[in-house]
């Protein structure tokens, strides 16, 4: 998937970032408090090892701390490799399929809860594509439904309904998408908040300011319900809290999702969480070379961190720092003879780049600062090179999120003039 490239100016003592403002975001659905269910056909066993392409899925393994797996109930559910656009897993639920889990929540009422899942249809059925209190479709609001049509066949409305039908606790709408399409859901009911919301691929749809105190003592089902309520299409990720988050927690998955499943449907706001910092020691460790004085010899030391958002593409960071036109840069062994043998120095934390210093690093001797490496065209001289301005970076891969924070850092050697 393309995303827009993370670019950096660094100089000495000033570091600003040459990109749209970043949303807070997550690596994972547990870094908002309170998950009770997460299952991703991503990662069906929970061990990181999928399944054959075109098995049977008997269990489908809860990832959140409740681990209230899913198990089959009826009909054949089956992994698909690229069951999603060709592109991604999903688990395949065609007519008569279903799917059951236990309570997840601490008693059988609760009156706060925000439920996303992502999927697709493959017909128009009379869909009861998710519901929280097991195969009920009732429509009294001490034991009724928790449920969602995704769509409706006669009508092709999306339906939401937070412990009862079809009135007063009901929110629902046309469904715009295509047929197939993958689409992202995600359901608040918050009684104690009075509020109550529908929205679609991470944009408002309903909403209005009541909440309900629904019965799910049933249990989380997906797929089939007996009685004519079918279901045929695909899921891909279901994560459910027992509280209802703020907005700003809500696009936080919602970018999570989205990124995974369908990116060209993100925000602009769903952007990675970059920060980027820089340092300077002396290249001495001990005697006349230890003070940061003219003449002596420098380390400076760049170190990028991915806090939180989605993994970035593949040649999508771009690192550019301004030297001080106090220091000339050392273009030679940064270590002289040390476990290093280029100018420049690499160290990664979990971040998954890699950095050549034959293709990832350049320079400029321009007055203005670079915008690519096509850009960098100096071809620096041996040794201290006064007439370096800007070095390049440009590493390899892919830069990973996750828990912890993984990061990397680069570093090179200059003199103080």
């Amino acid at each position: 998937m393309a995303r827009k490239t993370i670019k950096f100016l660094l100089s000495a003592t000033l570091l600003s970032f040459v990109s749209t403002p970043a949303f807070s975001q997550i690596a994972s659905p547990n870094d908002v408090a309170n998950l009770v269910f997460w299952v991703d056909a991503q990662d069906v066993n929970g061990t990181g090892i999928q399944p054959v392409n075109g098995a049977p899925v008997v269990t489908w393994v809860d990832k959140s701390p409740s681990g209230k797996n899913l198990t089959a109930l009826s009909g054949t559910v089956t992994f698909q490799a690229a069951g999603f656009d060709g592109v991604n897993p999903g688990l395949r639920f065609p007519l008569v399929a279903r799917m059951g889990a236990a309570n997840p929540f601490a008693g059988n009422f609760q009156n706060e809860m925000t439920v996303f899942f992502v999927n697709a249809n493959n017909t128009y059925t009379n869909n009861f594509a998710l519901t929280l209190n097991g195969t009920n479709t009732g429509q009294n609001i001490a034991d009724g439904r928790f449920s969602f049509h995704t769509p409706w066949r006669s009508n092709t409305n999306i339906y939401f309904d937070a412990g009862a039908c079809c009135g007063a606790t009901r929110l629902w709408g046309p469904y715009t998408n295509g047929l197939t399409e993958t689409t992202l859901y995600t359901g608040l009911n918050d009684a104690p908040g009075s509020r109550q919301l529908l929205r679609v691929d991470g944009q408002a749809f309903r909403a209005d300011a009541t909440g309900h105190n629904a019965n799910v003592s049933r249990g989380i089902h997906v797929g089939d319900l007996p009685g004519g309520h079918q279901y045929d299409g695909r899921f891909a990720e279901i994560v459910v809290y027992d509280r209802g988050l703020s907005l700003g927690e809500i696009q936080d998955v919602e970018c999570y999702l989205l990124s995974k499943w369908k990116p060209s449907a993100l925000p602009s706001t769903c952007e990675a969480s970059i920060s980027a910092s820089k340092s300077v020691s002396p290249y001495e460790a001990s005697g006349a070379g230890s003070y940061t004085l003219p003449g002596n010899d420098v380390i400076y030391t760049i170190s990028v961190e991915h806090e939180g958002g989605p993994d970035l593409d593949a040649g999508s960071v771009f690192l550019v720092d301004k030297l001080p036109d106090e220091v000339i840069f050392y273009n030679g062994d940064i270590d002289d003879g040390g476990p290093e043998s280029d100018p420049v120095a690499f160290s990664d934390s979990g971040s998954s780049l890699t950095l050549n210093y034959a293709t990832d690093i350049a320079f400029s001797d321009a007055m203005t600062a670079p915008t690519s490496m096509a850009d960098c065209d100096h071809i620096p001289s041996i040794g201290y090179d006064p007439d370096i301005r800007f070095v390049c970076i440009n590493p390899t891969g892919s830069f990973n999120s996750g828990s912890p924070n993984p990061s990397f850092s680069v570093s090179f050697r200059t003199r103080i003039k």
